[in-house]
This record gives C-alpha cells, structure tokens and sequence, in this order.
C-alpha cells in the first residue's frame, strides 16, 4: 500500500538542495501559444529591469534562460525553493532565468483589478471536489502516482482559466518522454482556490523596490522577486502552509503539488511545491522544476550546492567507476565538467533539459531512469522496462538472450528478468510480425515480454525493438572540436582479410535558436556548429556486401573566447550570476577568412567600453566573450545575402532585420545562452560592412543591439546597453550633468545585487583619473573607493592591496602602497571582520553587505626633479622548462641601477614565437617614458627524459635498454662509469635515432661493475648553428661485466 504520509523530499538536505537549486539552463525551447504569441517590434519602448538580471537563468533548479523566440513580451519563469526554504533559507543556488524569448513585463496599470469584495479564506475554497483532468479515472488514487495543481491569482471569474491551464500543463508534460511511459498510472487533479486580485506580486515591478510596493492580495501570496530576482515566484509562508490542508481535504493521496501563478511574466522555483507562471516557457520549465522535485536530479549548467546524492552529477571521473558507467557512449551520454565555475563536478550530457529547455532538449537517458525509478516508488502498480545500456549486440552464431535488458519495477523493488525464472516470456519477431527463434543475425528485431507475477511483483507486459549489428570489425575514432571551417577528423580502422572499401554518412542537427534548428543528412562531413552522428560502413570489394558498421557521436562547437574575464570563485558578487555583467560579442558578415577581421573589431569594441564612462568606473564587474558566427558571404546588402542572420540596411543605411524579425534576435541569444554563458547580459552584433549608418537595438529581457564597424557605431551600442540596463528608453542621452548623475546613479543599482539574504554592494573607484605625484610617500587609496548599495554611498572599511600594472593587468603584488613613479593597480576588499557579512543600514532599511571586491588603476607621476635610475638586470621566473607540448611564457623582473623594481608599467615584454617545442627562446624587454633601452634573455624548453628498462652484464660489456621518447627528441646519449657518482672515467655513447630502444657497449673490464644513466637530446638551431639540447638524466642503473 502507498503510503499517505510519504515525504516528498526524504530529508532536509535534500530540501535544501533543491530550494538552492534554483535552476539556470537556458530555457531553450519554448511551446509559444497563440494568444501569447507576440512578434518582437524593432526599438520597442519599454520598461527594463533596473537590476540588470541577476541571474540569466530559468527552470526548476535554474533554467538558462530561452529568450530566442524573439517574443516581444513572453514572460519569465523561474523556479521557487521549497516552502522550508521559502520560509528562512538562504539558498545557495540560481533561481531560474528567463526564457530567452521574453521581453519586458507590461506596465502595472495593466493589472487586473480587485474582485469588489474581499473573501476570506474559508470562502475562497470552493467545496467542489478536485477535478481529473489527466488519467485513468478507474485507477485508484492509492495505486497512482498523484500530482495536485493548484492555482495563485486567479480570481472568482478566472476559474475557468485556470482549470483550461492545468489541463494544457497535464497533457504537455504526459507528451514528453519518460512521462509517456506512465500514462496508465499518473493521475493530475486540479483544484481551484479564489484569490480576491489578478495575479501576483511584484510580476509588472522593473526592480526590488517597486516589487516591495505591491501588495496584491492572492490565495497564497505569490511573489516576483524572491532573493532578489524578478523569476524569483514564490509563495508567502503563510501561503505555502495552506498547501498540506488542501491536500488532505480534497485529494489525501497526492504524491506532490504544483501552484500555476496567474502571471504572463516568466517565474518560478522548485522544491516542496514547484510554483510556474503561464509564460508560454512555463510548460519547459515545469518539466525541468519536476526533474528536481520527483526525480531529484541536480541542474547540469551550474553545480550549485553539488552533492552525489544526486543521479546525475558526480566528481567521480572514472568511466568504469561512474555512477552512470551503463549508459557512457548511448545519446550522447558522457563524463562533461560543469561550466558557470563547476570545476570538479561532472554532468552526463551536454544537452539534457536538467541544462537548456525547449522541446529540441529531451531528457538524458541518466535522467530518464533516474525519473522512471522515481515514478514507480510512488506508485503499487508493476512496470516492465526494456533497458540496452549503452550495450551494443553484434551477430553470433547463436541468439542472444534479452531477458536480462527487461527490469521489472514495483516501488523501490526491482529485478532483470532473467532473475525471474520460468515466469518470464519472451517472444521474438521480425518486423512484419512473423514469430521468429532467438535472433543471432544482424537486423531489427520486436521482442514481447509477459511476466506471470510473484509475490513481490505483479503480472505485466511490455515490447521493444531492438538492432543486432553486423560483426564488429570497425574501430571508429572522432572528437569533438571547435569550428575551424574543416571537418572533423576521423580515425577508421577496418580489421578484414579481404579487400575493403569503407563509405560515410552524416546526419544530425545545426542549432540556430531555441526553436530553430537545421537538418543535417549527407555523405559530405559537416563543418558548422552542430551535433553529429557519424555512420561508417565497410563493404566487401568484391560483392558489395556490407560486412560491419560503426556509429559515433561528436559535436562541433562554436569558437568562443573570454577575452576580459573577471569571474572569482573568492567572493560571492564575482560571478555572473550576482554583479558580474557578460556582453557578448558576435558577427554579421564575416567569412571564415575573416574571423581575425571580427576578433580585431570586437576588440576595439570592447575597449571602448572599457574607456567609456560609467563602464570604465565598474571595469572589474563587466566580462567580454567573442563567438565567431560564420558567413558564407561577407557583408551585407539591401538585398539579403547568405549571412549568418540575414541582415539587410536601408536607403539611409539603416540595420534591417530579416522579415521575421525574431529570428535574428533569437539567433543572437542563442550564441549568448548556450555558447557562452546562460547568464549572460547583452550581445553585440557587429556588421561587417561599411555601408552600415545606423544601427537597431531590440529589448527582450535581455537586450541584443546590431551595430556597425565605426567608433560611432560603438557608442550607439555602448549608450543603448547602459539605456538597457538603467532601464531608460531606447534612444535617450544623458545630456547635462544632472542627467549624467542621475543615469549613473541608476547604472550603480544595476550593478547592485541581492543573493539570497546578502547584498553584494560594487566597490568602485575613479582613482584613474586623480594625480598623484611622487613626494617620497606611499599614496594610500582607501578614500578613493567607495561602495554603493542602490546608489547610495555607504561607509565601510577596505583591506586594500597594491599591484604592478602589467600591460592592462595585474602584475606582481607590492608588499606595501607604492610612491615612485609609475602605474598601478589597487583592490580593495570589503573588511568583514571576519564575519560572511556586515549591516549597514540605508533609508532606515538593514543590509547584509557580503564580502567583495572592487579595483583600479592609478598613476604617480614624477615630481620633475627625482633622479631616474636606469635598468640594469632582467631576470626570467624561470629559465628551464620541460618539454610538456605547452606554449611557455617566463615572468619577467626588471630592476634599476638601484636595485629596485621596474614596474611593469614601464615596458613592454616581446616573446620569440612558438616557445612550445624544444629549443632555445629569447625574451625582450623594450623599455618607455622614463626609462630607456632594452635588455634581453633567454630560457630553454628540453625534451623529455627516458627511464631505463634493463642494464644487463655481458662478456666484457653491457647491454642497456630503455623506454622509447620519440617526440621532440632527435637521439640519446648514454653514459658509463665505474665510479657511482660519475666523478671520473667517465664514457658517453650518443644514438642518433630516436626510434633505437637498445645498445650493447663493449670493450669493457670482465669482473666490473659500472653505472649507466641515459638521457634524450634533440638538434635545434640556435643563432645559425646546430645545438644538441639535452633532457635530465634518467635514475642510475647498475650491472658486473663477465670474463
């Protein structure tokens, strides 16, 4: 029997995990229906969200989020912590982003008005029971797997609304598969309560303060907003307290409930209850929140609070120890390291909807079982299964036996069924139906499972299909790369006696948007971003008979670089889930021959940001990523051509989107989103063509601006992501200085982030732009920085440290504050006194202000009369490096005729190209202002060493062998000496090839012992003439010549 009081997360920890779980995959798909479906209008004016997105991530433990359908005004969803959490916790997690087609909320005025008469609670429950909407009505409720919906926001004369979206929720996710698997067993009861007013709180609010300010008066007090972030729904506590009494008056054997929020804009949050708005993202979204809440799957875009407790994820890296050993290698399952700063934690898929949603996502096969597994605990009903693994089966001579590939499950207890004896039959067939012996041929087979039953499990019944493949005689090898404009390489090895001939076939999916995706079917190799399937098939040369096939799944990937990252792992608001800001950079226009074009201009582009004010000021809180988007043709025209987002201009030289406008935006999130970071901000779409005068900007919840290749062009999109950001209209410039203040003080409280119960307040300074002058004194930098919480300068203590200014980056710390000339960099770090956070009080509002950091350069300019000291020594960090196939790059120190350091600042450093393979490189050091000259020096990379295998004794000599190094080697030198430490007597032998793994040396004393040791060499040239390189030595060895 199933149990009434079953604990619907087992444990606390679990709660907690999932309340921290709050989801980032991008929402990648998105089911748009018609009376939501709004095309997105170019320059649309709307209010933005002030603080920026906190979190660019939605679904149940956070879903990166999918605002690619290019939707004007499709809401965002995020996920909600379990009503423990909700009540007190301070999740470590990311609550969801938003979809990446949605776009700003309506104003509030748009909000429905209050029923005229408040109810009490008591009268806004009608005493009509539940209603089935999903299921068996025949199966009783104790034997079913259960789900309760519920609705927040819908008043007296939205019922009927609200039961239409329970039953769209039921039927979509029952579409979906492992939940298609179930449908004999899984029952949805909906129940509607009244709310006195429309909606939820703070769903129209552009920030924290606006949300705070709504005080709508629903049934269980949902709200936007939750820790900070507008995705973030969640119920009130009072709200979610209500939950268990329902259930226990209308449907006792519920297994779980949900809450649908009254809302269009995107939100939500998983845990206990999982809570979802009716943004057309919110049925995705609903799917990944229940991955966490049933089948207690850990997010796969960022690690959170990981924990092996979870099925899918694990620092485990070995394939055969890990947990999801069975599946490595079918539908893509892997060993993948988490991005977003989840170094240590690895997921099984890279594209499981526990990372992106969208209906181009499917649940990975980990995740599929771990949801099977999950249903059948709560329910009593006996499901068959038919589960190959990653198992391959190959034609015998003898049939294989499938019974042991069917589970049978019955709550927590299941068995193969070759466990279950003579009460387990299986039937086989060919595809037309016909009753067959047990396969052993290649081809496609049905096979029928009945089981009788027993005492533990009940009869049942399942079928399946299955392939055996022809003999394995086929080694296939391909990686996965990144896009290079070739294809990959493949590595096939045919084991036949026979002459052979070997073809290739390709299919598999290019990526556009969320919901845009291409088709991929040819003998030709693929060479755009996508995921493939490689089939190589052998033919007998002679017959033309196939005699083996191989299957292999690899992805190319989109060239993406982080070209300014100042993410941290050190403090809380360095990520780009809290203060950091990702801009994103791509192109329109550019060929494969012209990538290093558009690396060039986005880094003109990015350095204008960095020099252009207020972005300037909050540098250390901004990231840059470039991603190569490929053009079979450059440029553009007023005539679309075949460019990557078919952008066109006007007779004034205006960006023209194509005609369905949506889908370029989508494009452009869909890079941000999936290739660089679903967190991510706003993208840069840079048009390659000088006819472009005017660029166009459009506003989603995230913001994508489409710009040309001139200085004028990047200040439209600098000036258009600050409009975003400050939440002003598109267009609009700061003018006077009254104006300029206030924009950046609106810029400040976008930078500003509430995290869960702490506030990561910007540290910030324009130190850069004050003179200091030597006079013999360190130049202290605390009171240039200041730390703003909503705008507002607050007073706090900084531990500050001082660095070299090294080309544009940090360079060596300073034991002290400097005072000679030159230019620096100073961090200030928020001094907590060693606690996590410290109060500070603002507008009669307490904040929990978390440790964080903040930087800036500065300059000490000479005082005219200090005498300069000139350079004098050059020394490397290291001037020795063994050959490990890495690019080598020595530190340098430059001190004066005094003997103190040179700050970097100073001079620039030359490297000699290549410094990966073995020989010898120079490094130079050119010196500027003050100082002048250069100096120069060297380092070294040697081969790897060998080790010796055996010395052995012979008449009058030695045979010595050893361990083959032939990369980056030209031979080995051996030397032999009777003397242990090689003080004298010392021979050398040298073999010139580094393919010879044995020497005999002779003409030795009988009766001796003598000492060997070997090392590798390799010729190089150095200044003109031929240098033999050499390895360290390897370990002695020793052995006694014979009479």
């Amino acid at each position: 029997m199933k149990k009434s009081n079953r604990k619907r997360f087992g444990t606390f920890f679990l709660s907690l995990l999932l309340i921290f779980c709050l989801c980032a995959a991008p929402i990648q798909s998105a089911v748009v229906h018609a009376e939501e479906d709004v095309d997105v209008k170019e320059n649309v004016e709307q209010p933005k969200d002030e603080t920026a997105d906190l979190l660019e991530i939605g679904g149940g433990g956070g879903i990166p989020s999918s605002e690619e359908n290019g939707v004007e005004n499709p809401e965002i969803q995020m996920e909600e912590p379990s009503q423990i959490q909700q009540e007190k916790a301070a999740p470590e997690n990311v609550p969801d982003a938003e979809p990446e087609n949605v776009s700003e909320p309506e104003p509030a005025a748009d909000a429905a008005e209050a029923e005229p008469q408040a109810l009490t609670d008591e009268e806004a429950v009608p005493a009509d029971p539940a209603r089935l909407v999903y299921g068996d009505e025949n199966l009783p409720n104790k034997d079913a797997f259960v789900l309760m919906i519920l609705g927040d926001g819908f008043t007296k004369t939205e019922q009927d609304k609200f039961y239409a979206e329970a039953d769209k929720t039921a039927k979509y996710i029952m579409e979906t598969s492992p939940w298609d698997e179930f449908k004999d067993v899984v029952k949805f009861y909906a129940k509607g309560v009244i709310s006195n007013e429309s909606g939820a709180k703070g769903d129209k609010a552009k920030n924290q303060e606006e949300a705070d300010k709504d005080k709508r008066d629903t049934y269980f007090g949902a709200s936007f907003w939750t820790y900070g972030a507008q995705r973030g729904l969640s119920l009130s506590d009072d709200g979610a307290k209500k939950i268990p009494a329902l259930k226990q008056q209308f449907l006792p054997e519920a297994d779980y409930a949900v809450v649908l929020v009254n809302s269009t804009t995107y939100g939500g949050i998983g845990g206990e209850y999982c809570t979802a708005s009716l943004n057309s993202e919110s049925l995705e979204m609903m799917l990944h929140e229940m991955g966490h809440t049933i089948g207690r799957l850990g997010d796969e875009y960022w690690p959170g609070s990981g924990t092996e407790y979870w099925p899918n994820m694990t620092q485990e890296t070995d394939p055969e120890k890990i947990k999801w050993a069975r599946f490595i290698g079918k539908n893509g399952v892997g060993i993948y390291e988490y991005d977003n700063g989840g170094d240590g934690w690895y997921r099984p898929h890279e594209n499981c909807k526990m990372r992106f949603l969208g209906k181009q996502y499917a649940f990975c096969e980990v995740c599929k079982e771990g949801l099977r597994k999950a249903f059948c605990k709560s329910t009593t009903q006996t499901k068959l299964f038919f589960q190959t693994y990653a198992d391959i089966l190959y034609e015998t001579s003898e049939g294989k036996d499938m019974s042991k590939y069917f589970i049978v499950r019955k709550g927590d207890k299941e068995a193969t069924g070759d466990t279950l004896g003579q009460a387990f039959h299986l039937t086989y067939k060919d595809l037309e139906g016909n009753e067959v012996p047990v396969p052993a041929k290649a081809g496609t087979y049905k096979v029928e499972a009945t089981f009788d039953g027993n005492e533990t499990y009940g009869a049942c019944s399942a079928a399946a299909e299955y392939t055996i493949e022809l003999p394995d005689l086929i080694t296939l090898g391909v990686e996965s790369k990144v896009f290079d404009g070739k294809p990959a390489a493949l590595d096939v090895k045919v084991k036949y006696d026979k002459e052979y001939e070997v073809k290739y076939h390709y299919t598999g999916v290019v990526p556009y948007a969320a919901e845009i995706t291409y088709d991929y079917d040819s003998t030709e190799a693929p060479i755009k971003p996508g995921r493939y399937t490689v089939e190589v098939s052998a033919y007998d040369k002679a017959s033309g008979t196939k005699i083996s096939r191989k299957f292999k799944d690899y992805q190319i990937k989109f060239k993406s670089t982080n070209v300014i990252d100042n993410n941290s792992k050190e403090y809380v608001g360095t990520q780009p889930y809290t203060n950091n800001k990702t801009i994103v950079l791509t192109g329109e226009g550019f060929t494969a021959d012209e990538q290093d074009k558009f690396e060039k201009k986005a880094a003109e582009y990015i350095k204008y940001f960095r020099n252009k004010e207020p972005y300037k000021e909050a540098d250390i809180y901004f990231n840059y990523s470039t991603v190569e988007a490929v053009s079979d043709q450059s440029g553009i025209g007023k005539q679309a051509k075949n460019t990557y987002f078919e952008l066109t201009y006007d007779d004034n030289g205006k960006i023209v989107l194509p005609k369905e406008e949506g889908k370029a935006v989508q494009g452009a999130m869909y890079i941000g989103n999936n290739v660089v970071t679903s967190f991510y901000k706003a993208a840069i779409v840079i048009v390659n063509d000088e006819n472009v005068k005017e660029g166009a900007a459009f506003t989603n919840k995230r913001f994508t601006v489409f710009a040309g290749m001139n200085e004028n062009d990047m200040e439209f999109a600098a000036n258009e992501i600050l409009n975003y950001f400050n939440g002003d209209d598109e267009g609009y410039r700061a003018v006077t200085a009254e104006q300029k203040k206030a924009q950046r003080i609106q810029f400040l409280k976008a930078v500003f982030c509430h995290w869960y119960g702490t506030d990561c307040a910007p540290i910030l300074s324009r130190a850069y732009d004050e003179k200091f002058v030597e006079n013999g004194k360190p130049v202290d930098l605390a009171p240039y920085f200041h730390t703003y919480v909503s705008g507002k300068d607050v007073p706090v203590k900084y531990i500050i440290s001082y660095y070299e200014n090294n080309n544009g980056k940090l360079g060596k710390k300073l034991s002290s504050a400097p005072f000679a000339a030159g230019t620096y960099y100073a961090e200030a770090v928020l001094d907590t006194n060693g606690k996590e956070t410290i109060p500070v009080e603002v507008d009669g509002k307490t904040y929990k202000l978390a440790k964080i950091r903040g930087r800036t350069s500065f300059t000490i300019q000479p005082n005219g009369t200090t005498t300069v000291n000139q350079p004098k020594t050059l020394t490397l960090s290291k001037t020795s490096y063994k050959y490990d196939g890495k690019v080598k790059k020595p530190s340098v120190t430059v001190k004066d005729t005094a003997g103190k350091v040179i700050p970097a600042s100073n001079y620039t450093v030359t490297y000699a190209k290549g410094r990966k393979n073995v020989g010898v490189y120079s490094v130079k050091v050119s010196f500027k202002g003050q100082y002048k000259g250069t100096l120069s020096k060297s380092f070294k990379i040697v081969p790897k060493t060998t080790s010796m295998k055996s010395v052995k004794g012979g008449k009058k000599s030695l045979t010595v062998k050893w361990k083959k190094q032939a990369k980056q080697t030209t031979g080995y030198q051996i030397q032999y000496s009777v003397k242990k430490k090689f003080t004298s007597g010392v021979k050398s032998v040298t073999i010139k090839k580094n393919k010879t793994t044995s020497k005999k040396i002779t003409k030795l004393k009988k009766n001796k012992k003598y000492y060997v040791r070997i090392r590798t060499y390799k010729t190089v040239k150095v200044n003109g003439k031929s240098t033999k390189i050499y390895s360290s030595w390897s370990k002695v060895k020793s052995a006694k010549t014979r009479k």
